[in-house]
């Protein structure tokens, strides 16, 4: 806003409390064409300007000439609508009005530009009785053909008269030459005089040619306009004609005024009337977005000191709101965030070619921006191109990019890209490192731990989960989809169900984004939601096979460790006194015998990483917790070793490592020896220690001898075992 930005009443869209689906409409970006469509408040100086032509015809020396009047205004300013406004003033009032609108883009050359422009008068006077007749157009039509050869337009158009013959201006400039052109003139001026009628002759888009034809269309004006009772009123951008009309040393403004008798200014549209047109357009849009994902504040701050800047006319509201119409059709709203969507959606719209060049840039734009030197090595390890790009390296991509702006936009895109990439603005800050220390690196770790996953959250574009949604208008089969979170939000009731849905995710590859995403809403849910999500993942990490576990192709993390940080991210969440009784209820909760193994494991691991000095993040437990968390475990598994549950575990051989550890060893070797007594007690023994590939002997001499354990194998009947357990027996022979 120019002036003072604070003193514009603000007028934002609304964002209802649910969904609201709608059938895109697309609204042509054509001229208003009454008053009643008037939306910027030109109807009054339309009225103004049509008395002034009325005026013009006011006395009969006046009628003897014809005006030319110019409306000026730039490009997409609403030129055509204003002329239509003036027109319907003329045709309302009791005067009698022929409006004849040439369109200069129907030529191609010099020859087809007076066809049709005398074309297009002369069917319009032959409708007029007292002209219509033969002598009245013979008259019109001599008279044309000696102005033309008097300004050496050599052409042969043919132009029918009334009974359909056609008539070319080389035979008409044979006839009558000997007649003065002064005579002709005068001649017509009384026949135009005597039918009564005002004539009004509207030629616009004038701006939209190209320099030859600009000065055939006002060389055009210069030899027709001055017949009687007619008035000229051409459309253009003065600036841009000015330019393009100047020759032989003849500034275009010269020349302009030489032929433009009245010009009429059009004011450039008031601010806040323009925004309230596109708030107005943009209030139906945003009501297909959830209002989870709408901030007042945000988006107050993103129009005011950006967005703002792309609108200059009615034209680029029009031609936004219809982009943004169409492809929110594409790309469901529950997808994007929707401040995001606009912010984008004005770049693709009003500068193409940067929106094009950031869709092939997402490790430059959406940089997974972090603080820590350990987090940073599991970037590079997930995504290896980002270790090659330094701060210099991404900067200057960037500005390779914003550069493909237009011109007079490269500014306001520039400062677009900054605001909806934090990572890219950060790019352009000098000073801001984070403080030395322990304790202060480590609240910079976790802020920005948190900014990320509060930008994953609400669907922002500077997400690397997210970027691609807002550059394919489509969900990719590598992006996880708003639907498929709130499917399995809506499913965490039902075990069977949720457990369908994740086997579903990890199927196609989305298993792990899934787990990631889940981590951004552990703060939001309530205690009784938290548990049900933890059990529903852990038993799911439970039913996995080893193999399917670490087989996951989106990184080289494996699925248990994804799991175990969703766990620790959702414990972070409750308060340190109720901790250890939540996490308890967890243990008694879920069926899972090794995951909660390898989650306590995870929570021990952390204590003493912390006390060694190998991480910066406080554990979630003290010692002491741990021990009596530890003890509860061990309770479990041992009534699981009693209702024979545990030989069933995929994962056997881990579970009996932390039960050693944390319980009796003389326990789990008696277990074991228990097992073997049986032959399915062996063969689930054996099982437990295999990966698909070899039997781990080595960890199975932790809790019995390989001797015996051989002595025991040897005495299956091998000829009695089929499919998994005869292929079982023959891997641990190999192994």
């Amino acid at each position: 806003m120019s002036g003072d930005d604070s003193s514009m009443e603000k007028v934002e869209p609304s964002v209802p409390d649910g969904d609201v689906t709608a059938d895109v409409v697309i609204k042509a970006d054509s001229p208003i064409r009454a008053k009643e469509e008037d939306l910027l408040g030109r109807a009054r100086m339309a009225v103004s300007v049509a008395e002034v032509i009325n005026r013009s015809f006011g006395d009969e020396a006046a009628g003897d000439e014809s005006l030319v009047a110019g409306i000026e205004g730039e490009w997409g300013s609403g030129k055509t609508s204003f002329i239509n406004l003036i027109l319907e003033n003329l045709e309302s009032s009791a005067n009698g009005y022929l409006i004849i609108k040439f369109n200069p883009w129907n030529f191609s050359d010099q020859n087809e530009l007076v066809t049709d422009f005398f074309s297009s008068l002369i069917d319009k006077l032959k409708h007029v009785d007292e002209i219509g007749d033969c002598n009245g157009i013979k008259s019109i039509r001599d008279y044309c053909s000696k102005l033309l050869s008097r300004v050496e337009l050599k052409i042969e158009p043919k132009i029918s008269v009334p009974g359909g013959a056609e008539v070319s201006f080389g035979e008409i400039c044979k006839t009558d030459e000997e007649e003065p052109l002064e005579k002709q003139k005068e001649a017509i001026n009384k026949l135009l005089k005597r039918t009564g009628k005002r004539f009004v002759i509207v030629i616009d888009d004038i701006d939209r040619l190209d320099a030859h034809e600009i000065r055939l269309v006002f060389k055009l004006v210069r030899m027709t306009a001055n017949f009687a009772n007619t008035v000229f009123l051409l459309a253009y951008d003065r600036g841009k004609v000015g330019k393009q009309i100047s020759e032989n040393g003849i500034e275009g403004e010269e020349f302009l005024k030489k032929i433009v008798q009245l010009s009429f200014p059009l004011p450039k549209p008031d601010q806040q009337e323009l925004f309230r047109i596109l708030f107005v357009e943009l209030d139906e849009i945003v009501r297909e977005f959830h209002n989870k994902n709408w901030h007042q504040g945000r988006w107050e701050f993103f129009f005011d000191f950006r967005l703002k800047k792309f609108f200059q006319t009615i034209r680029d509201i029009k031609r936004y709101v219809n982009g943004l119409r169409l492809d929110l059709e594409i790309i469901s709203a529950e997808e994007v965030n929707p401040i995001d969507f606009l912010g984008i959606e004005a770049i693709r719209i009003f500068a193409p070619d940067v929106y094009f060049a950031m869709a092939n840039e997402k490790n430059t734009f959406a940089f997974p921006a972090t603080d820590s030197i350990y987090e940073r090595e599991d970037l590079w390890e997930s995504f290896p191109e980002l270790e090659s790009q330094d701060e210099e390296t991404r900067k200057e991509k960037c500005e390779k990019v914003i550069k493909k702006s237009p011109a007079d936009l490269t500014e306001t895109v520039s400062e677009t890209v900054r605001w909806l990439f934090p990572q890219v603005d950060e790019l352009y800050r000098t000073g801001d490192l984070p403080p030395s220390g322990n304790f202060e690196r480590q609240s910079r770790e976790q802020q920005l731990r948190e900014r990320r996953q509060w930008w994953r959250k609400h669907l922002m574009v500077c997400s690397a989960d997210i970027f691609e949604k807002y550059f394919s208008l489509a969900v990719t089969s590598g992006v996880l989809s708003e639907k498929d979170l709130e499917d399995f939000f809506d499913a965490i009731d039902d075990p069977s169900a949720s457990a369908e849905m994740l086997k579903r995710l990890q199927g196609n590859d989305k298993l792990y984004m899934l787990l990631e995403r889940l981590s951004d809403y552990a703060g939001d849910l309530k205690d009784r939601r938290r548990e049900k999500l933890l059990v529903r993942v852990l038993d799911f990490m439970e039913d996995a096979t080893a193999a399917e576990s670490v087989s996951l192709s989106f990184s080289s993390w494996s699925m248990e460790s994804r799991i175990g940080g969703l766990c620790c991210q959702t414990l972070e969440k409750i308060p340190r006194g109720d901790r250890v009784e939540f996490t308890a209820k967890i243990l008694h909760l879920t069926r899972g015998v090794f995951s909660l193994a390898y989650l306590l494991d995870s929570f021990n691991r952390n204590i003493d990483e912390y006390e060694n000095g190998l991480s910066s993040m406080p554990p979630l437990f003290s010692t002491e917790n741990m021990y009596s968390l530890n003890k509860v475990y061990v309770g479990k598994v041992e009534a699981a070793a009693e209702d024979g549950s545990l030989a069933k575990n995929k994962r056997l051989h881990y579970v009996l490592s932390y039960w050693k550890r944390w319980g009796s060893e003389e326990a789990v070797k008696n277990y074991a020896s228990e097992l073997l007594k049986t032959d399915d007690g062996l063969l689930s023994f054996v099982k437990g220690f295999s990966d698909g590939k070899k039997i781990h002997k080595d960890s199975i001499k932790e809790f019995i001898d390989l001797d015996e354990l051989d002595k025991r194998v040897n005495q299956l009947d091998k000829a009695s075992l089929h499919g998994k357990n005869a292929l079982l027996i023959a891997l641990y022979e190999l192994s």
